[in-house]
């Protein structure tokens, strides 16, 4: 039952995260967006840190970790990520973070992480290539719209490859100090890095665009996403392998779809069901192939 729940939360909260965030970027200012809406995670994190009575203590050895994991999930990521959601598409988005399963799957087999399963790599493709058949005509418009678009197309790409790193090299500091404080340590550390960017983005920063959907947004991507989704998806960790997780999870983009053209009134494609057919048929084969390794989890759990 917590699989499961883990599972379908992420899956829920990744769909949904870059339809709320093409919202808000609208109304906010993308940099200044970043530095509450992290801000507003970590003073949560904080919080329930000191209420488990946690310390802050880590070996020196591993502090370049810590640093090279805090850029990493705020000051490089939310960068790329809400900089590139605002120059292209809620689609598009979720087209790139399909990719993640295959980002972290070649990070882990690198660091000697994973073994090389063929069989896997073949349910990944199948899934990516699903995503890709769902948004084809999208990234065709996409390729012909000009260079802000090809910009925001980059820096997305650049945000799946930052938060896939984040998520590889985070697994280790989880096991060895746990996922809150691994977490809290890491934001507190991005926060701090990212002062000089909110500072120099400080003139651009207006709440006078934002409406109440817009407020709604920034707390989904705040508290929902920001804190319980990356906190849940670090706990998930331990009891399941990351690049299975993802695999599993790998059909957000088109709940993402959905409500893109529900909400954003984003062009569905003809290529939805194909696609859909394809992407499911990857998650069914992921889901055989590591049927023996969800078993390991469970009995370790």
């Amino acid at each position: 039952m917590k699989k499961i729940f883990i599972i379908v939360y992420l899956t829920i909260s990744a769909a949904l995260t870059p339809v709320a965030a093409k919202y808000v970027v609208e109304q906010v200012s993308p940099l200044s967006l970043a530095f509450f809406r992290f801000g507003l995670a970590t003073v949560i994190l904080i919080v329930v840190f000191l209420i488990r009575n946690l310390n802050f203590k880590i070996d020196k050895k591993d502090l370049p970790k810590f640093l090279f994991l805090g850029a990493l999930v705020i000051p490089v990521n939310q960068f790329f990520f809400l900089e590139g959601i605002k120059l292209s598409t809620a689609s598009f988005s979720g087209v790139m973070y399909a990719c993640t399963p295959l980002f972290i799957y070649i990070i882990a087999i690198l660091r000697n992480d994973e073994a090389f399963y063929k069989t896997k790599m073949i349910s990944i493709a199948l899934s990516i290539t699903g995503i890709v058949l769902i948004f084809w005509e999208g990234l065709m418009r996409a390729n012909s719209a000009g260079l802000s678009t090809l910009t925001g197309d980059a820096f997305l790409f650049f945000a799946v490859l930052s938060w896939s790193f984040y998520l590889a090299l985070s697994k280790n500091p989880i096991a060895k100090y746990g996922t809150l404080k691994t977490s809290t340590i890491a934001f507190i550390i991005g926060m701090i890095f990212y002062i000089p960017v909110f500072i120099f983005d400080y003139k651009n920063f207006t709440l006078a665009k934002l409406d109440i959907y817009g407020f709604i947004g920034f707390f989904y991507l705040s508290v929902l996403v920001a804190f319980g989704g990356y906190f849940i998806y670090s706990y998930s960790t331990k009891i399941v392998p990351t690049s299975t997780l993802t695999t599993l999870t790998n059909s957000s983009p088109i709940i993402t779809i959905i409500f893109s053209y529900i909400l954003l009134k984003e062009d569905l494609s003809y290529f939805f069901l194909i696609g859909s057919i394809v992407t499911i048929l990857g998650v069914f084969i992921a889901s055989r192939v590591d049927k023996k390794l969800l078993k390991v989890s469970i009995l370790n759990e």
